[in-house]
């Protein structure tokens, strides 16, 4: 595997600083790389050829599956505010910040909120 000479220096950097931290990681790696090498890669973390070039078909599905989910969220949201635009009829502008307790006696027309000091 070749990598760019930046993504090198960031590794090396890595290396440094592992190294610097635990003075014996190289020898702890070196000891688990023996008692692990004969042992074979299991079949779940085993990558066929096949799978790593997935076909520009299967990449369109999936992005095309995104793109509709995405385009039905937003509908739905969309759909949800404009349906319920009307249910409150909202306050004035110069009570835009006002509280809960305000905006809910405005939407249910309820004037006890108002002499609780919701203002």
């Amino acid at each position: 595997m070749t990598l760019s000479a930046r993504q090198q220096a960031i590794l090396d950097q890595i290396e440094r600083a592992l190294a610097a931290a635990d003075p014996q990681l190289k020898s702890k790696f070196s000891i688990f790389t023996r008692l692990t090498s004969r042992d074979t890669m299991p079949e779940t973390e085993t990558v066929r050829a096949d799978e790593r070039r997935r076909s520009p078909v299967k990449s369109m599905v999936g992005l095309l599956v995104v793109s509709v989910m995405a385009a039905s969220l937003v509908g739905a949201f969309l759909f949800s505010v404009i349906g319920m635009r009307n249910e409150c009829p909202g306050l004035p502008s110069d009570q835009t910040m006002a509280s809960a307790a305000v905006r809910y006696a405005a939407c249910s027309h309820d004037t006890a909120a108002w002499s609780k000091g919701g203002r």
